[in-house]
């Protein structure tokens, strides 16, 4: 089992390897649409915010009389 992890003799990893892969990460990330962009713009959540706040405008109004 331990030979499966064992390193190659003479390997040496890339010293900006972090960066490197950083770099792809950050790329990645920024090409995502943000939740909240997604949140407010899916037309789906856009009726549910609606209709919430109407059903809950209607029961106030009925509490007041």
């Amino acid at each position: 089992m331990s030979e499966v992890y064992a390193m190659k003799k003479g390997y040496k990893p890339s010293t900006d390897f972090v960066t490197k892969v950083m770099e792809q990460v950050y790329a990645y990330e920024s090409s995502r649409p943000s939740f909240t962009g997604w949140l407010v713009t899916h037309p789906s959540i856009r009726y549910i915010l609606v209709g919430s706040g109407a059903l809950f405008g209607i029961l106030q109004t009925v509490s007041a009389f």
